[in-house]
């Protein structure tokens, strides 16, 4: 069936959303989040989270980390009591030059995990290692094994309650789910057929093999730099990926004023970029091997894995028991900043619904 899908509807996805599902396979049908509704505001916090972590590597993806001790910082919202009662949470880890300020975005309708919350959800964004408040190691002392590592402990830490949460009692989830944007949603995947102790992943725009010749020009570009230190003004091995073309990797339909207001890049360090291969090759040989929901989610004008990208990476979730799959129409490959962020908004918050009731 999956083959003949692909066959179908490559066509039909980059015009816009797909609808029909087809075998294991699901399709958003193009819900819209507004908000909460009126009649039913909703209590939302919004509180400092930590987790004590290890940089450790205990994936097959072939890279080195220190191994030494850190702090990884972030922010949970969600409904009040949903964040005491510990029912389910999703953790979402962001892209290069990102920060957890891409689901928490000071900006009128484009906060994801605002939005989300308004609707019932818990999420958890966190700044990775090296980026944000979180401790920041050596550049070139993590890269992507050990990322995968880290959010496998920070879910473990979830599910248990050891982690630190200001003002309250951490409470222990029943459910975890695990999301990442670009090169986050690789390290969910690496963690996902590394540890198996998720219930569910949200791939948002990340396609393997299927990148641009845009986007391998900007490695390239990235890992010359690393190979001198890194960038100047940055940390040493710390390095601004696409910081001559942000315009083409951030923006397709974004207002401006969300292109006037969305945070200055953030360093990358340099383990990360030069095991970016490693990490696909390593993601390429086992994405087979993930056996929870996944929902996709990708825009229809993204420069980095531009259609049919979804597709491709769908059709490899062959061990998942279901794959659901959201094509935003015009958003590129961070679909938060772009015009249809409600379209987003609403496969995230439909399918979280589907797997926390």
């Amino acid at each position: 069936m999956r083959p003949l899908l692909s066959g179908l509807v490559a066509g039909v996805l980059t015009a816009g959303l797909l609808s029909a599902p087809i075998g294991t396979s699901a399709a958003f049908a193009g819900t819209t989040v507004p908000g909460a509704p009126a009649d039913n505001p909703v209590d939302i916090v919004e509180v400092p989270i930590s987790f004590a972590v290890k940089n450790t590597n205990r994936t097959t993806v072939p890279c080195a980390s220190d191994g030494k001790d850190y702090t990884v910082r972030g922010v949970v919202i969600g409904p009040r009591e949903t964040v005491a009662g510990g029912r389910a949470a999703t953790l979402y880890l962001h892209a290069v030059t990102w920060t957890s300020e891409y689901f928490h975005l000071d900006i009128p309708g484009h906060n994801y995990a605002r939005s989300l919350a308004a609707l019932g959800h818990v999420s958890i964004a966190v700044d990775r290692l090296g980026y944000g408040t979180s401790d920041k190691p050596a550049g070139l002392a993590t890269c992507f094994g050990s990322e995968a590592d880290v959010a496998g402990q920070m879910v473990d830490a979830l599910k248990s309650g050891d982690y630190e949460v200001a003002g309250r009692t951490a409470a222990p989830f029943e459910k975890v789910f695990l999301g990442g944007s670009s090169v986050g949603g690789m390290i969910a995947n690496i963690t996902a057929f590394s540890f198996h102790n998720i219930d569910g992943l949200i791939n948002q725009g990340f396609g393997d093999f299927a990148a641009s010749p845009y986007a391998a020009e900007e490695v390239f570009q990235a890992t010359a730099s690393c190979f001198q230190g890194g960038d100047s003004g940055a940390l040493k091995d710390y390095v601004h990926f696409a910081k001559d073309s942000l315009d083409t990797f951030y923006f397709q339909t974004a207002s401006a004023e969300v292109r006037k207001r969305v945070p200055a890049p953030a360093p990358d360090p340099c383990g990360q970029i030069e095991s970016v291969t490693a990490g696909i090759g390593n993601d390429v040989l086992r994405l087979g091997e993930i056996d929870v929901p996944v929902l996709l989610v990708f825009g229809t004008r993204d420069a980095v894995f531009p259609p049919p990208a979804i597709l491709q990476q769908e059709l490899r979730y062959f061990g998942s028991p279901e794959v659901t799959r959201a094509g935003i129409p015009g958003a590129s490959h961070f679909p938060i900043l772009e015009e249809h962020v409600d379209l987003m908004l609403g496969a995230s918050a439909q399918w979280l619904d589907n797997r926390v009731k």
